[in-house]
């Protein structure tokens, strides 16, 4: 068993948007994707993994295949990983999401840490 904190994990930077891992395991990985408002996820896709992702806070202009949908804190969002999926937080406050992709990617871009450390 592990236990991690997410309020660790949520991190603002005022250059890009940041993402902190809290698990990294061999099926699953899992962090916290942290937004200030303007700042975006370009379109991109989750290979064979796909992403459940729960809006904490704020909120964001969610994109999957073209279709835009705007989600808000208590929402939670479950694309397949072949959809293409952006992210702008559109709003005037920042935005925390706790997210996960099962299984867990091939590519290890996808558990890297992205902001200032």
């Amino acid at each position: 068993m592990k236990i991690e904190k997410i309020v660790e994990r949520i991190v603002y930077s005022d250059s890009t948007f940041t993402k902190r891992v809290l698990f990294s395991e061999e099926k699953v990985l899992n962090f916290v994707l942290n937004m200030r408002s303007g700042q975006e996820i370009p379109p991109h896709q989750h290979e064979d993994s796909d992403l459940i992702l729960h809006v904490m806070a704020g909120g964001a202009e969610l994109t999957v295949d073209g279709k835009i949908q705007d989600i808000v804190a208590g929402d939670v969002i479950y694309c397949e990983g072949h959809e293409t999926f952006s992210l702008k937080n559109n709003t005037g406050a920042d935005m925390s999401c706790f997210v996960v992709l099962a299984p867990r990617p091939g590519l290890k871009i996808y558990a890297d840490e992205i902001g200032n450390q």
